[in-house]
This record gives C-alpha cells, sequence and structure tokens, in this order.
C-alpha cells in the first residue's frame, strides 16, 4: 500500500527555475545545470526503481522521506514497512564501473575511462539504517528488525569487488533482481513484530515527521535579484517573456493564449524569494506596466494578506 508518494523534490523544483530564469552569462549557470541534470537522473532512476515493487502489496511504501537524528536530518529513498521487518532502499542511479576495495574504498570509472573517488553507499544506507534505529527508539515505537539495500536503478552500472568484501553482495542490488533480493529477506524474517493496525500507526507517525528539504539555492549559487529574468513564462513552450494584451497573456513564439498564464510564473517566484509579495514586487517579477493591472490580478487571486492599502503584503499559495 502507498503511504507517500514520490514527486519531484523541492530542490529539483528550485533548480529547474533558475535553469529557466537565471541569465546564462552567470559564471555558476553551467555548475547548477550539472547539478540538476544529475539530480533529475536520480529521481528518474527511482521512480524507474518503484516498477519493481508494485509485487509488494502487503507493505506500507513511502518514498522521499526526510527525519532528524543527532539534531540533523537523514533522507531516505524509500521505506517498506510490513509486520515482520523493515527495509530502507537507497536508489541510485549511476553511469561506468563502481570498483570496492579491500579497504572499502570506492573508484569510480566513468564511461570515458577518468577515474575518480566516490563516496562508499554501503556506508551511506548503514547509516541511514542507524539513524533510522535511533529514531524510531526515540520514538518509542515497538521493536522491529531493520535491514537496508543499496538498489542500482541503471541497468548497466558495472559492479566490481574483492570476494572478501561481502558487504558488496549483502547490500548491493540491480533494480530487476530487487525482488528476489525482497524475498530472500521474506524467509528469514517470518516472525511479526507487529500487527497491522501497529504498522498503520508507525507509516503515519513518519510521515507526520517528514521535513522537506527547503535549500536556499540563490544563495548557494551566488544569484542576485539582477540575475534574474523577470516576466511571464510560456506553459507550452517556455518562452519568456510572454507579452500582456487586452487582460490575456500571448507567447509570441507558439501563440498560447491564457488570462491565468501569470499563475505558474508566481509559482517560480514562491520558490525563489518566498510566499511574501508586495503589489510592487508583483509588478516587478511579471514586468506590468502599471500597478492597477498587479492590483487587479492580486484581487482576483482573493490572497491572504496584512497591512493597509500602501504597505500590504499578499501570501501567496504554496506550489509544493
Amino acid at each position: 500500500m502507498l503511504v507517500k508518494d514520490r514527486g519531484k523534490s523541492i530542490r529539483i523544483r528550485k533548480l529547474e527555475v533558475m535553469q529557466r530564469r537565471v541569465i546564462k552569462l552567470h559564471p555558476k549557470y553551467l555548475t547548477m545545470e550539472d547539478e540538476l541534470s544529475g539530480r533529475l537522473a536520480g529521481h528518474f532512476g527511482e521512480q524507474s526503481n518503484d516498477y519493481f515493487l508494485k509485487p509488494f502489496r502487503d507493505f506500507s511504501v513511502m518514498h522521499d522521506l526526510r527525519l532528524t537524528a543527532h539534531e540533523s536530518y537523514f533522507q531516505i529513498d524509500t521505506l517498506l514497512l510490513s509486520p515482520r521487518y523493515i527495509l530502507n532502499l537507497e536508489v541510485k542511479y549511476i553511469t561506468g564501473t563502481l570498483i570496492f576495495d579491500h579497504l572499502n574504498q570506492v573508484i569510480r570509472v566513468k564511461d570515458d575511462g577518468s577515474e575518480e573517488a566516490f563516496r562508499n553507499p554501503i556506508f551511506q544506507v548503514k547509516r541511514q539504517q542507524s539513524h533510522l534505529i535511533e529514531w524510531m527508539t526515540k520514538n518509542r515505537t515497538p521493536p522491529i528488525p531493520v535491514r537496508s539495500l543499496v538498489v542500482m536503478s541503471n541497468p548497466r552500472t558495472i559492479i566490481k569487488a574483492p570476494p572478501s568484501n561481502k558487504d558488496v553482495l549483502h547490500y548491493i542490488t540491480h533494480s530487476p533482481y530487487l525482488q528476489e533480493k525482497i524475498k530472500m529477506i521474506d524467509m528469514k524474517y517470518t516472525d511479526e513484530k507487529l500487527t497491522m493496525k501497529e504498522v498503520n500507526k508507525l507509516s503515519k507517525m513518519l510521515v507526520r515527521h517528514h521535513v522537506p528539504e527547503n535549500p536556499d539555492l540563490l544563495r548557494r549559487y551566488g544569484i542576485e535579484a539582477k540575475d534574474i529574468i523577470n516576466g511571464v513564462y510560456c506553459t507550452e513552450c517556455f518562452y519568456l517573456p510572454v507579452v500582456r494584451k487586452k487582460a490575456v497573456w500571448l507567447c509570441p513564439k507558439c501563440l498560447h493564449k491564457s488570462k491565468d498564464l501569470h499563475l505558474s510564473s508566481l509559482s517560480d517566484y514562491v520558490l525563489l524569494f518566498g510566499k511574501s509579495i508586495t503589489n510592487k514586487q508583483l509588478c516587478e517579477f511579471l514586468c506590468l506596466s502599471s500597478r492597477h493591472i498587479g492590483k487587479r490580478l492580486l484581487n482576483d487571486m482573493n490572497l491572504p494578506h496584512t497591512g493597509g492599502k500602501k504597505g500590504r503584503v499578499y501570501t501567496l499559495p504554496d506550489p509544493y
């Protein structure tokens, strides 16, 4: 049973907005674009892995959980709950070859032959498991075994390790073999530790304690207001900026028309700057020719607000 679905993270959505609106000449633009490309590949890899979980309808399934431990956060890609055990899945979309040596160092050999040191995903998933057990202890949940796997969602990823490295065999699998791996775990854990009522209660508690990540990427990449391209973009062809004629937005590229095209761009504003906005800020961001047009758009949205007529601050809806 799906308890928490998977969606694009706030980080990815912010990066997509920045790719659309940050000037291409910004010195960090290519770095930002590389991060977006890598995170999208990971996101789609996680989505493709979900296909292999469909036969396991007896599990409570939660995607993209972010919980607290040691006054910091830990992220779980997919968590499977059953009355018998909990399974934590860390999904990786990696190109090339991963080489695990006898010292547990990991080297990634890219398709072009270049090598780089790579973060050991086994250590990562072990830490997640430890944090999850600590979280459960802190929240006084009933004791239940916790297992973890690293799932390689790219079928072309090659894993190399010496026979002495038993952790690779124990913790790592490719997506097509995930079902068999889960069946093997099922055979080991046969005793029910939780009732279905307790499983449902724990699932709801985990979702309730989930804290979405909301990073300040403008600060991270040194992007200022002058680096942002203002205006309303076309939701059909993504041309920016469209023009406004007689209360209708018109895309000069694909000729798409809409009265509400500004709403998507205001979602961009929220992801970049937050939900608070004044009429002046709205007019600047949407490139409106008149504050009266801005006031009309704000009134039509029926937004909650604070302050008097001159210092009024509106709260835009959450785009997440």
